[in-house]
């Protein structure tokens, strides 16, 4: 098989890219491994996307305040799917450099092409330390925990409280089970703000719209802030007082016992630090632009909160019968030349073009801005990397 370019993947970056290139007019295959949106079927029954429907427009009509459930953007994605040449079923297994173009070797047989993107996510294989495969207890991750009902009875520890982690806790906690939450360093977003989400006057601010090179490197290894679904941001202290049990990272293992470091409370002020931050910056564009808002409400007094001072969980002590990791999520590029990846195994890329000419990435984390791994970054990002293409394609 030929094509004069090949797209990688056909979930929400795949797509973008197809539609994109499809309005350039360039000739395309999208080769997905398995079902369009894949990595979108792995997530657990009640998951919501956590960017509104305003932050989500590729995705089709919503309201402003929608949190889609994970059905509907699979939904979605097969809708925008049927407009693009998709084959599914198809494996890629490695992409080959020769003079004239480049070969992918795939289940289906090779196939020669002129130019590659590589748009199979960011975030598709759990990150789990290797101290777990010792641990006496069930496991899942954020790929593989479906409900409540999967986990044997019991005290269940969710590890990581960002995006997903605390999703699964308030899974969790609504089918009545009791939840200890190993806490993380990131940020909170208090929400609403001044009549909005507070992602929604962040998205006005332009802090989606941060250029890698407008802030440390260390801000971009960083995961992102805290925002779940509902009319109501988490706050973890709240939480705390009602029930849910807070540690400090989780550090390693000794037979059924978790090693913590301590860190609960300095994980949670590092949160109030930025959400302190993200209320000045939307304070200040609200005044720069003249916008129409209500004034801020001070939000309740929760400097006192309980959390869990040990530095060892015990989880035969503690009942806890299952854990769910929710460490963060890795991109599988595996297949690519070692090369092209650096030592974490992350595509080196420039505005989403690779060292190795023909081939381009879309969906990574802060691939040309902040919101690149996002539903409403996406396309735009996509109209550049056909262009791209395009550029690449006529001079070839």
């Amino acid at each position: 098989m030929t094509a004069d370019c090949v797209v990688v993947g056909a979930g929400p970056a795949g797509l973008a890219a197809s539609a994109a290139l499809t309005a350039r007019g360039i000739e395309h295959e999208v080769l997905e491994r398995g079902r369009v949106g894949e990595s979108w079927w792995a997530r657990w029954d009640s998951f919501r996307l956590n960017t509104p429907g305003l932050l989500n427009p590729m995705l089709g009509p919503a309201a402003d305040d929608e949190y889609t459930p994970r059905d509907d953007v699979v939904r979605r994605l097969e809708a925008l799917a049927s407009s693009c040449p998709v084959r599914t079923g198809v494996a890629v297994t490695a992409l080959v450099p020769h003079p004239d173009g480049l070969t992918l070797e795939t289940s289906a047989g090779p196939v020669r092409t002129r130019a590659v993107v590589v748009a199979t996510g960011a975030e598709n294989t759990p990150r789990v330390p290797a101290f777990a495969a010792g641990l006496p207890v069930a496991q899942q991750t954020t790929t593989t925990y479906r409900s409540p009902a999967g986990l044997p009875a019991g005290t269940v520890l969710v590890v990581g409280s960002g995006q997903s982690g605390v999703q699964v806790v308030r899974d969790l906690q609504a089918a009545g089970r009791r939840v200890l939450l190993a806490t993380s360093t990131l940020g909170r977003l208090p929400s609403p703000y001044r009549g909005r989400p507070m992602i929604a006057w962040l998205a006005v601010s332009g802090f989606f719209d941060q250029r890698p090179s407008d802030v440390p490197p260390e801000v971009r290894l960083r995961p992102n802030p805290l925002v779940v679904p509902g009319e109501e941001g988490p706050d973890l202290r709240r939480m705390a007082r009602d029930g849910l049990g807070l540690l400090g990272r989780v550090t390693g293992a000794v037979g059924g016992r978790l090693l913590v470091d301590g860190s609960a409370r300095r994980n949670i002020a590092a949160g109030e630090e930025f959400a302190a931050r993200a209320c000045t910056l939307v304070d200040a564009v609200i005044d720069r632009l003249g916008l129409d808002a209500p004034p801020a409400v001070p939000e309740e007094d929760l400097t006192s909160f309980p959390v869990r001072e040990g530095l060892e969980l015990d989880l035969s002590d503690d009942d806890v019968s299952g854990i769910v990791w929710c460490t963060g999520m890795r991109g599988s590029h595996a297949w690519l030349p070692a090369e092209l990846l650096d030592d974490r195994g992350v595509p080196r890329q420039r505005d989403g073009a690779a060292d190795l000419p023909g081939l381009w990435f879309l969906g990574l984390r802060w691939m040309r801005r902040r919101g690149s791994s996002n539903f409403e970054g996406m396309p735009a990002d996509a109209a550049a990397v056909a262009r791209a293409v395009e550029a690449h394609l006529s001079a070839a």
